[in-house]
C-alpha cells in the first residue's frame, strides 16, 4: 500500500492577543492626554449638615444630661434619704472645695481637762463626746472627790459629765436657777456658778442653789490651746460638708470651679441646639413629604 504525503498538517492560525495597555496608555491615546472625571461631590446640604451635628451634640450631651437627671432626683430625695443630715470629709473632695484640717486654737480648760470644738465634734481631753455639744460657753470641774463631774454651760443649760466624756445629767430651768445662761464659773471653794442677770452658786452638784456676788467668782473664758493639744484634735479637725451640699454643686458643675459651671452651662446651650435642631429637622422632612405626595 502505497502511503500518501500530504506535507505538515497546518494548525488554524490563532488570532494575535492585543497588547496589553499599561496604565499610561489609559491616559495617554495618540499623544492626546485624556481627562479622567471622578464622580461629583455632592454639594452641601442644610440638612444633612444639621443632622450631622445634632448627632455630635447628642452624643456629647447623653452623659452629661443623664447625670444631671440622677443628680436632680438625689437632691430631690435628699431630704427623704437623709442626704441633707450625712456629712463626708474625703480628701479629694476636701481639695475641690480648698479646705484642709485646721485643729482649734482655743478651748475651755478645767484643771487638767480641756473642752474643743470642731466643725463635726466636741471634745474632750481629744476624745470626742457621744453627743455633740453646740457652741459651748464655758467649762468646769465639780463634784466631789468620791465623784469627780465636769460642767459644760450652753445658753440654755448645763450638761454634766464624768471625766470619761459620759453623759451624767443635764440641768435646765426651773431646776436652773436661770433661764439663760450667760457664764458659768466656780468660787474658791470649788462651788459651781452660773449668772444671767444675777449670779447663783451650787455645792452639790446643782440639786439646790444659792445667790452669790458675781465677783466671787473665776468665770470660765477661752484660753488657747498648747500646741501638743492641738496635735491631738488634728485626726478630727478634717473640715466636711453635707452629701447634699455636694450634689447641688456636682449637679451645677460649681464643684469643679468656674470651669465646671461653663462646662454645664454648655450642655445646657446643647440641649437647646437639640431641641431647635430637631424641631426644624422634623418640620423640612414633613415639608419634602408633602411636596412629594402631592
Amino acid at each position: 500500500m502505497t502511503r500518501v504525503h500530504t506535507g505538515p498538517t497546518e494548525r488554524p492560525s490563532m488570532p494575535e492577543a492585543a497588547p496589553r495597555r499599561g496604565v499610561a496608555s489609559r491616559f495617554w491615546r495618540g499623544g492626546t492626554q485624556t481627562r479622567v472625571h471622578h464622580a461629583a461631590r455632592p454639594k452641601p446640604n442644610l440638612l444633612a449638615t444639621l443632622r450631622e451635628w445634632h448627632k455630635r451634640l447628642g452624643l456629647f450631651a447623653f452623659f452629661f444630661m443623664g447625670w444631671l437627671g440622677f443628680s436632680g432626683f438625689l437632691i430631690n430625695q435628699s431630704a427623704g434619704w437623709g442626704y441633707d443630715t450625712v456629712r463626708i470629709d474625703w480628701g479629694w473632695v476636701m481639695a475641690l472645695y480648698g479646705l484642709h484640717p485646721e485643729p482649734p486654737r482655743t478651748g475651755f480648760n478645767a484643771g487638767d481637762h480641756w473642752l474643743a470644738v470642731t466643725s463635726d465634734y466636741t471634745l474632750l481631753d481629744a476624745q470626742p463626746l457621744n453627743e455633740r455639744i453646740e457652741e459651748p460657753i464655758g467649762f468646769v470641774a465639780g463634784g466631789g472627790l468620791d465623784r469627780p463631774l465636769l460642767f459644760v454651760a450652753t445658753s440654755s443649760s448645763v450638761i454634766m459629765l464624768t471625766p470619761d466624756g459620759g453623759l451624767y445629767d443635764e440641768l435646765r430651768s426651773p431646776i436652773l436657777p436661770v433661764s439663760n445662761v450667760r457664764r458659768i464659773g466656780q468660787t474658791e471653794d470649788g462651788a459651781i456658778a452660773v449668772q444671767d442677770l444675777d449670779a447663783y452658786q451650787s455645792g452639790d452638784s446643782g440639786d439646790s442653789w444659792q445667790p452669790i456676788d458675781p465677783l466671787k467668782v473665776t468665770w470660765s473664758t477661752t484660753e488657747a490651746i498648747p500646741d501638743p493639744e492641738r496635735e491631738l484634735l488634728m485626726p478630727y479637725s478634717r473640715p466636711s460638708v453635707s452629701l447634699e451640699h455636694v450634689l447641688v454643686d456636682a449637679h451645677s458643675g460649681r464643684l469643679f470651679g468656674n470651669f465646671g459651671a461653663w462646662v454645664i452651662n454648655f450642655v445646657g446651650f446643647a440641649a437647646i441646639g437639640l431641641s431647635i435642631s430637631g424641631m426644624w429637622m422634623w418640620w423640612r422632612i414633613r415639608s419634602n413629604r408633602r411636596k412629594v405626595s402631592r
